[in-house]
């Protein structure tokens, strides 16, 4: 006999547990400041160049503790995403949770090129040295 996963038995378990770990990373986020020691990148680490992601905990940080310049000088994508990302959450919830369906965002193939594209050209573009965009490094 085949066991049953807790979170297929329990179709709420999944988000209920993603928004937990979300929340308590959120609360760790804002107590915590993360560029005093997180691991570094490890592909900033092996090539000395920033990645799509790289700054992406410390600007979170800084939304958090309110300084929203100081969280897009470390990584102003991942700033620009976080609406949709959160948005993508929401929507996610409220369906599990059996509220209201939100329309108004639809991920098609054309817009998932579309952020491929964005985050390809923002990879090589903030590691270009030296540009008009070297502001897009993380600087460290």
């Amino acid at each position: 006999m085949l066991a049953v996963s807790p979170l297929v038995r329990h179709p709420v378990a999944a988000p209920v547990l993603a928004g937990g770990l979300l929340m308590g990373g959120c609360v760790t986020l804002a107590l915590v400041d993360p560029a005093g020691g997180p691991p570094v990148c490890p592909f900033k680490a092996a090539t000395g160049l920033d990645c799509p992601g790289c700054g992406g905990t410390r600007a979170a940080h800084q939304l958090f503790t309110g300084h929203l310049g100081a969280a897009l000088d470390f990584n102003v994508l991942a700033v620009l995403a976080m609406p949709f990302i959160l948005w993508g959450l929401f929507t996610w919830l409220t369906r599990v949770f059996g509220g209201p369906v939100w329309r108004g965002i639809s991920v098609s193939n054309r817009w998932t090129a579309v952020a491929v594209v964005v985050l390809l050209a923002f990879w090589v573009v903030r590691n270009l040295d030296p540009t008009p965009f070297a502001w897009l490094g993380t600087g460290t």
